[in-house]
């Protein structure tokens, strides 16, 4: 049921192409602020590093280890500058984002088959969220990295930092944030499908809908997810390809774009199906306020006494 409904919204969005480009249009356009702002904030950074060839070429030849330590130490001279730059970056790549979020999942729930979907309001508010979600995920990544160095900097008896124990507590740090990140993204992602005025309202609704329909929403998410990761595969295979063979730099950063570029198309594709197939298990529960919807045991239950 829930992967018919899925391959379904593939016809949906044929007989629809509008759709489609609405969520490609508002994506790819804070793509591209989003590289211009990255692009101009290197160039800061840069443009405030003292240049020395001699420098650069003493080192050349150091190893590897010597190497990072260098640039480990270069960043450390203009770490307030990172800061401000950083900082700075993430709050207007934010804005920018909720803006573009809100009025673009507006656009797309205004379609017919999305249509109802939340007010603008309501889009406004699950943006905001989603951002601050982001950055907290960031902000815990940078907390775990600093307990990280700190933990495995004591030396051992080579008179190296433990790197075995810092990489063991990265990757858990690593799988325990982007587990409750893309959780808790995944669950604002369907509070836009309700139609109720207030985001409380909408957040409620939302809590019966995957009450009632759990198993066919975590189907459809699995299914959709392995068909990207699949295509990510792919893509993957192709651009190793591509470097392998092509030996011309202009062509090859061609070729890796154009791959680039078709994967977040089709990925695109993937997720307004996904979406579209969401919005189609949300009839059942339309009618019914969060406070009136039970579990068939709660109603069995009910009944017996």
């Amino acid at each position: 049921m829930s992967r018919n409904g899925l391959f379904e919204s593939f016809c949906e969005i044929g007989r629809d192409p509008a759709l489609l480009l609405v969520e490609i249009g508002w994506r790819w356009s804070f793509g591209a602020i989003a590289v211009l702002i990255a692009a101009f904030s290197i160039y800061l950074i840069f443009d405030s590093i003292p240049f020395d060839p001699r420098r650069l070429q003493t080192m050349a030849a150091l190893n590897p280890l010597q190497l990072a330590q260098n640039v480990v130490e270069g960043i450390a001279s203009i770490h307030a500058l990172l800061w401000r730059v950083a900082l700075l970056m993430g709050l207007v790549l934010s804005a920018i984002w909720v803006l573009f979020s809100a009025l673009g999942r507006y656009a797309t729930l205004a379609r017919p088959a999305l249509n109802p979907g939340a007010n603008l309001q309501v889009c406004f508010v699950v943006s905001v969220l989603r951002a601050i979600l982001t950055l907290a995920a960031v902000t815990a990544w940078f907390l775990a990295g600093l307990f990280t160095a700190s933990l495995g900097s004591p030396a051992t008896r080579d008179g190296m930092p433990n790197f075995g124990l810092m990489s063991v507590i990265l990757f858990l740090a690593f799988l325990g944030i982007i587990s409750v990140w893309s959780t808790l993204n995944w669950f604002l992602s369907l509070v836009p499908l309700r139609n109720e005025l207030t985001f409380t309202q909408a957040l409620l609704s939302t809590l019966s809908l995957i009450r009632l329909r759990r198993d066919e929403l975590l189907e459809i998410s699995i299914v959709s997810g392995i068909i990207r990761a699949a295509l990510f595969l792919v893509a993957v295979l192709l651009s190793v390809a591509a470097s392998s063979l092509i030996t011309n730099a202009r062509m090859l950063v061609a070729d890796l774009l154009a791959i680039s570029l078709l994967y977040l198309l089709i990925a695109d594709f993937l997720y307004v199906a996904r979406f579209v197939a969401f919005g189609k298990l949300r009839g059942e529960v339309v009618a019914q306020p969060p406070s009136a919807v039970f579990s068939r045991s709660d109603a069995t239950m009910i009944r017996g006494t």
